[in-house]
């Protein structure tokens, strides 16, 4: 699991009452060779995470007596089976070395903590922290030790990772490695919906006419010809928006992991890419009558995006065509760092682990046993 999957779990944690008093011991839980540490804190933050982690693997867990004694399997391949209390405190643990590691790592390369991401980080940090105050103080986590799991931590582990993977880095991958890991494993999309609900006089929504249902087939077929006859997605776009009379791109454009499971896409709009060539193009229609949607699907050739490695962010970019109209690039959310880290994350946590050894990471039993996965539950989940 990502560490960005991860954090969403102070946003639970922000909506559930509590029963155990909290402890404020701030003192440090991990280690490494003496001078590199975190605190109690932070190490009560891995363990919320943990135990939420468990409980989204959990069936129906409103139904579940004790949610603590329910068995469940991490996704990794071979994983063995444990009870929601024992994964709880095996992710908090295996995070808090993570910490550890980043963090000896960091002053080992001397990198210096980059200004610009951290206050981005932080800045939306606060926002969260301002949800989530009450809740994570009574369970013993700070501010202090939340902005660090949430703000500063990321941003060092980002850096040590760029460090090692990126341009000039020690194991760094090149642009035509992450060009081929892209070609193997994703599948880009570009789209656009034309919608056929009308509203009557009495404010109803109500299908639109035979006639434009009749004249939509025609157009949205008509696109599919063009793509055909070797125009240009953005060509098309610039005639739907003709046709239709829009003043802004009604492109929505990306890509999908090939056999990730949930996409994100409509179901049958990715069966249908999936059946696509690279450079065609085809219409579904969903829905009926006022529900209806048609939908133009193209499925570009990766020749066609594979420049967003030189992006720097994933902000789309525009670019103005001669009638007024904006057209997304079919790079939109790409990033050269996003696709790197999809590439080499099950190297790097192997790399850490691996660290973790060498750098002696020392646990503080007495302070780590204070804190228990139970104060988690809640009086509701308990007598379920």
């Amino acid at each position: 699991m990502n560490n960005a999957k991860k954090l969403t779990a102070v946003a639970i944690a922000a909506a559930i009452a509590v029963s155990c008093a909290g402890c404020a011991d701030q003192s440090w839980s991990y280690k490494a060779d003496e001078d590199v540490s975190i605190s109690a804190g932070a190490y009560i933050y891995n363990l919320l995470n943990g135990y939420y982690e468990a409980y989204d693997k959990v069936e129906s867990p409103d139904e579940v007596k004790d949610i603590l004694k329910a068995e469940v399997t991490d996704s990794d391949e071979g994983a063995e089976t444990k009870t929601v209390e024992q994964y709880a405190y095996d992710k908090a643990d295996e995070t808090s070395q993570k910490m550890v590691v980043i963090e000896s790592l960091f002053k080992s390369y001397g990198l210096e903590l980059d200004e610009t991401e951290d206050e981005a980080a932080k800045s939306y940090a606060s926002q969260v922290w301002t949800t989530a105050k009450n809740t994570l103080e009574e369970y013993g986590i700070s501010e202090e030790s939340f902005n660090y799991c949430y703000a500063d931590y990321n941003v060092k582990y980002g850096q040590v990772f760029e460090h090692l993977y990126g341009k000039d880095g020690e194991q760094a991958v090149s642009d035509d490695e992450l060009k081929t890991y892209f070609n193997d494993n994703y599948t880009g999309y570009a789209y656009f919906t034309l919608s056929m609900a009308d509203t009557n006089e009495e404010g109803e929504s109500v299908a639109k006419s035979a006639e434009e249902f009749e004249k939509a087939d025609s157009d949205f077929n008509t696109y599919v010809s063009m793509i055909n006859g070797g125009s240009d997605y953005k060509s098309v776009v610039r005639k739907y928006a003709s046709d239709y009379e829009l003043s802004t791109d009604p492109t929505y454009s990306g890509s999908i992991k090939n056999g990730d499971d949930s996409t994100g896409l409509d179901a049958e709009v990715e069966a249908k890419l999936k059946e696509l060539g690279e450079g065609k193009a085809a219409v579904i229609t969903t829905g009926s009558d006022a529900t209806t949607l048609y939908y133009f699907i193209y499925r570009p050739k990766n020749s066609e995006i594979e420049d967003y490695l030189t992006e720097a962010s994933t902000e789309p970019t525009i670019a103005p065509a001669n009638d007024g109209v904006y057209i997304y690039d079919l790079k939109s959310g790409y990033s050269h760092y996003s696709l790197l880290n999809d590439m080499k994350s099950d190297d790097f946590d192997d790399f850490i682990k691996e660290t973790a050894a060498k750098v002696n990471v020392t646990k503080n039993t007495a302070a780590i046993k204070k804190y228990k996965a139970k104060m988690f539950v809640t009086k509701d989940s308990d007598e379920a």
